[in-house]
C-alpha cells in the first residue's frame, strides 16, 4: 500500500505547481490550503523522491519550523 504524506509548500501557487509535476511522474497529488494558511501537497507513493523531484523543479518545501512559526505554534 502506497505512503500518503502532506509536503508543505511556501505557497499556493508552488502547491498547484509541484501537484502537476508529480502527476507527470505518476504521483497522485492535491494542491491545498489549512485554515492555518498553510499550503501544501498531499502525495500518495514515496515521499522523499517526491521531496527530491519538487526541489529539482524549484518548488520551495517549508520546513516544519518555519509552520511553527506561521501558525502561532499550533500545527
Amino acid at each position: 500500500m502506497d505512503t500518503i504524506t502532506n509536503i508543505p509548500v511556501s505557497s499556493l501557487t508552488y502547491a498547484l505547481k509541484g501537484q502537476k509535476v508529480l502527476e507527470r511522474y505518476g504521483y497522485k497529488a492535491w494542491a491545498g490550503r489549512d485554515h492555518n494558511r498553510v499550503s501544501g501537497l498531499t502525495v500518495r507513493g514515496d515521499p522523499e523522491k517526491a521531496k527530491e523531484l519538487l526541489v529539482q523543479y524549484g518548488i520551495r518545501l517549508v520546513s516544519q519550523d518555519s509552520r511553527l512559526e506561521r501558525s502561532g505554534g499550533k500545527v
